[in-house]
């Protein structure tokens, strides 16, 4: 019998509505205990004292590369750098070199992270095939596979009609539609946010109103088809004043949607002196976009926060702003960056922060993760809520070292992951088994 016993932390599990100094014990794998002063025999003890206690965290958009492009990241230094920052479980997007798109690449994923043993891997599915937006994918041979959800990620489906087909489909085998929300006649040549910045660095800009356009568009075809729709990546005022208007006035039950940590935390700004780690899609934003995407999150609007943890390699990115590939890095900053430009900021309560990266992400992938029950598996991280760091990407377990918080001071770090009750990463360092 393997079991830990996590000692005097700070356990917060929104899922639970606990907030307050507690013990954790673990035993085979699974939450066996959480109370006060717990006192069994136990072969681990973790003292987590001035430390805070979650269920691990989970992002439901992440690019892990593999298969095709394992010179950028594979399912492993992906895995690691979730680890690394308290990360449990993910959900790995479609657009690798070889799209998932079949039974067989959803099968290659799930087979591989059970190799791995390192984090869960929930594996989504392409709307079309080869993200071409001609024909539909192999969406129900894919869930019978294990795919959490279909999506083109990285592009929309343009064609109305086939995306109305592909909720309709959907609808009808229950399988969660994430979608990119871009019009691309309007984007298509832009590299950053359209705005004053743009202007001074003499760059084609996106305008916000391709996205507001786009996210008008998922709605009303969700509306109308009845399809789980999530909505990724918001970033303007305009998402959130749709996904507003839907989820108050028109109570639609079947709508989700996601910010990405980075839109809430920094600006288009971060372009200046062209800097390519700050080149993203969808684009930072202005500030006013910045300013109503917290409210947003203040007000409920948004389910969940994600990072959309996109490596690149160094000539991806050291090269003309025009030409680098658009993305930045993100496992191991997210909650970091939760805690640095929310929490202590005062728009949100930690519990809150916590609720968005757990519970919240679980309950739209409708998976049985991101809390800390008894019984539930023990995917658990503890942090340093207080610890102040700067960011160095050269130090990042992920292959890409693109991260557009590079040398930045955050506060909060994950010090200690355990996925399914084993030890993955202790006192901020991985085990050698990881």
């Amino acid at each position: 019998m393997n079991t830990i016993l996590i000692k005097s932390g700070h356990v917060i599990d929104p899922a639970n509505n606990i907030d307050a100094r507690f013990d954790v014990l673990v035993e085979n794998g699974i939450i066996k205990n959480v109370g006060e002063n717990l006192s069994v025999s136990t072969d681990e003890i973790i003292d987590a004292e001035g430390l805070i206690v979650t269920p691990g965290l989970i992002d439901i958009q992440v690019h892990l590369r593999e298969p095709g492009r394992e010179d950028k990241e594979t399912l492993e230094t992906g895995s690691r750098a979730a680890i690394s920052g308290g990360i449990t479980s993910v959900v790995s997007m479609p657009n690798t070199s070889q799209i998932t798109d079949s039974q067989n690449q959803v099968e290659f994923i799930i087979n591989r992270s059970k190799e791995l043993n390192l984090i869960n891997i929930f594996p989504s599915g392409a709307i079309t095939r080869g993200l071409k937006g001609a024909n539909l994918a192999e969406i129900w041979e894919m869930k019978k596979s294990g795919a959490i959800a279909i999506t083109d990620d990285g592009l929309d489906v343009q064609d109305e009609g086939l995306l109305l087909k592909a909720m309709k489909y959907a609808k009808t085998h229950d399988v969660l539609l994430m979608s990119h929300c871009e019009t691309a006649t309007l984007s298509d040549g832009g590299v950053m946010h359209e705005g004053w910045v743009s202007t001074q660095l003499g760059l084609s800009g996106i305008p916000e109103v391709s996205e507001d356009l786009a996210v008008w568009k998922n709605i009303l075809l969700a509306e109308k088809s009845g399809a789980r729709l999530h909505v990724l990546h918001n970033s303007t005022k305009g998402a959130i004043e749709a996904i507003r208007v839907a989820k108050n006035q028109k109570k639609m039950k079947n709508l989700t949607a996601e910010v990405s940590v980075q839109h809430f935390a920094v600006t288009d700004e971060e372009c200046l002196g062209y800097n390519t780690n700050a080149k993203m899609y969808p684009p930072l934003r202005s500030q006013d976009h910045v300013d109503v995407i917290i409210e947003g999150i203040k007000e409920g609007l948004i389910d969940c926060l994600t990072t959309d943890h996109a490596p690149h390699t160094e000539p991806d990115k050291q090269c003309p702003f025009q030409e680098a590939a658009f993305g930045s890095t993100g496992l191991e900053t997210s909650f970091a960056v939760m805690n640095t430009y929310l929490v202590e900021k005062k728009h949100i309560t930690l519990s809150r922060g916590i609720e968005l990266m757990t519970i919240g992400a679980a309950k739209v992938i409708q998976v049985d993760k991101g809390t800390l029950s008894v019984g539930a598996d023990a995917d658990i991280a503890i942090f340093d809520s207080n610890k102040e760091w700067i960011v160095d990407s050269s130090r990042s377990q992920s292959k890409g070292k693109n991260c557009v918080f590079n040398g930045k001071e955050l506060k909060g770090k994950a010090i200690y992951t355990i996925v399914g009750g084993e030890i993955k990463m202790q006192n901020e360092k991985l085990q050698e088994s990881v």
